[in-house]
């Protein structure tokens, strides 16, 4: 008779996931077997919290939802930061969590549904009775249907009880959307709105990355000469679009900073404009925001159903209110004449480093980026690529995720090229995963920006007038430590970012330390605060 383990694994196989993520523990070694032979790639990880950011990366990249499995107790309360990020970036998947077995009253006892919920993410348990297939069906219909993780709770001794539950396939009620009614008024007052702003700007976020909104949103802009602009998520959604803006925020660049300060009209569509996109209100003071989310009562309506509409409805065309600002990469090189600050021996202007490594990077590529100070470069002298996709590991406002993000991405985009730009503190708290990537078979290129510092903080005390060397914690040699863990390395210390950033990106492994210079500070470091 077959276990709930095993029927566990075979429902897994059947939903098209390739890789699962995880770090066995007594709770689910025996579900980790039963994967294993069933076929299904387990990524053995060397930290939890990696299975949570893998399996995030891999649905951003593969458009399944990931699913990964920790141990009871510390092995799920590890997770914790990766679960909340992955919250945070509205992206769904399961992790299937063991739970200590009936009567166990050991340490490793705590609620772990409070926890989860603590994490921002939601909590289903099995019960004894269900069906395997169910439950799992269930969990995964939960994480894509509400857009977040979703922890299912497992008691370890039922993955080896045999199944004698039959399989019901039950159903979910799916959650409320905007209607097309909301999406016909959403439209009306849409077209009244853009009809009568002077200045108006379109936004595109996350949300609006369907397919179908992007060319929409071009043609609207076209229709009513307004400018195209995207939050970092959706980075690269309208390059070439004449009337394009690049980034809208603390990243944009300074001639988009001056079109959309003075906008009269801003429209989002799928994005929240938090601090990040408004400057923390200040770029868009004299604007009227609208945002258009699909989430019922959230915003106007759906993205795609209001756009159709609005620009079934939208007559003639009027000429862009702006002088349209040109290609962002082109835009950036006023930064770069404007500010000139001496570099060190041994160290690179991050901003050009990136530049260069970026005109080598394949044009199908997968990039992610870090948080932190070295995202300020990464987001702004990076181009997406054209034929790729461009990801942001940035939830919670948590360094340290990139690495292990780009693992999965990787894992779920067979045949593509990943490119991962991350900090060397951040590389520092996951290293031991270029170890994973290396045993997985990741192909994966690795660009840590090094300023021997935790960046922000060190700016931000450089810029208080004190103290900043407590800041720099210089990290061991780079490219030795991942040539012990696996992969190819080398180190960028001069002016040769185009000859070694070619060869990195050759396929396989490899782990790239750019020294940069801690006197450039990004951009959006440069700001009000």
């Amino acid at each position: 008779m077959s276990t709930h383990a095993h029927a566990f694994a075979e429902t897994v196989a059947k939903t098209g996931c390739t890789h699962v993520f995880g770090l066995m523990g007594d709770g689910n070694m025996h579900l980790v077997i039963a994967l294993e032979r069933q076929g299904v790639h387990l990524v053995e990880v060397r930290h939890e919290s990696a299975a949570v950011a893998m399996a995030e990366g891999y649905t951003w990249s593969s458009g399944r939802t990931g699913i990964c499995t920790v141990t009871h107790g510390p092995g799920l309360s590890h997770v914790a930061t990766s679960l909340l990020v992955a919250a945070r970036n509205r992206s769904p998947l399961v992790v299937i969590a063991a739970e200590t077995p009936s009567g166990y009253q050991g340490a490793q006892t705590f609620d772990q549904a409070a926890f989860v919920a603590s994490c921002e993410a939601a909590y289903r348990r099995m019960t004894p009775g269900e069906h395997p297939a169910d439950v799992l069906a269930d969990a995964l219909a939960l994480a894509e249907d509400e857009s977040r993780p979703v922890v299912l709770g497992v008691a370890a001794d039922i993955f080896t009880a045999p199944v004698e539950a039959a399989e019901s396939s039950p159903t979910r009620q799916p959650r409320a959307v905007p209607s097309d009614r909301d999406d016909a008024a959403a439209a009306e007052r849409l077209g009244r709105l853009l009809a009568a702003a002077q200045r108006p700007v379109l936004i595109a976020g996350r949300g609006a990355m369907d397919g179908v909104s992007p060319e929409l949103m071009r043609t609207l802009a076209d229709r009513f000469g307004a400018g195209l602009a995207t939050t970092l998520p959706a980075k690269g959604l309208f390059d070439g679009h004449p009337l394009d803006l690049g980034i809208a925020g603390g990243l944009a660049h300074p001639a988009a900073e001056r079109v959309l300060r003075a906008a009269d009209l801003v429209v989002a569509f799928g994005a929240s404009m938090g601090r990040s996109t408004t400057q923390s209100g200040r770029l868009f003071a004299n604007a009227h925001i609208v945002r258009v989310i699909n989430d019922a009562g959230a915003g106007l309506g759906t993205a795609s159903g209001t756009l159709t509409r609005t620009v079934a409805q939208a007559a003639g065309t009027r000429q862009p209110w702006f002088t349209p600002t040109g290609p962002s990469a082109d835009c950036w090189q006023e930064d770069l004449r404007d500010v000139t600050p001496p570099i060190p021996e041994g160290t690179v202007d991050p901003r050009r480093a990136l530049a260069e490594i970026s005109e080598h990077i394949p044009d199908d590529a997968m990039v992610v980026i870090s948080n932190g100070h070295c995202s300020g470069f990464a987001a702004t002298f990076v181009t997406a690529p054209a034929k790729g996709r461009f990801f942001a590991a940035q939830g919670f406002g948590s360094i340290g995720q990139a690495l292990t993000t780009a693992i999965g991405v990787a894992l779920g985009a067979p045949g593509h090229k990943t490119v991962v730009f991350e900090g060397d503190a951040a590389f520092m708290m996951h290293a031991q995963e270029v170890e994973t990537a290396t045993r997985a078979g990741a192909d994966l290129t690795v660009f840590v920006l090094n300023d021997q510092a935790l960046g922000t903080e060190y700016q931000r005390l450089h810029a208080e007038g004190g103290h900043a060397e407590a800041a720099i914690v210089p990290p061991p040699d780079l490219a030795a430590v991942a040539a012990a863990l696996g992969a190819r390395a080398s180190t960028i210390s001069s002016g040769d970012a185009h000859t070694l950033a070619e060869a990195a990106l050759s396929p396989g492994l490899a782990v790239v330390d750019v020294r940069t210079a801690r006197s450039v500070v990004s951009r959006h470091l440069r700001l009000p605060g």
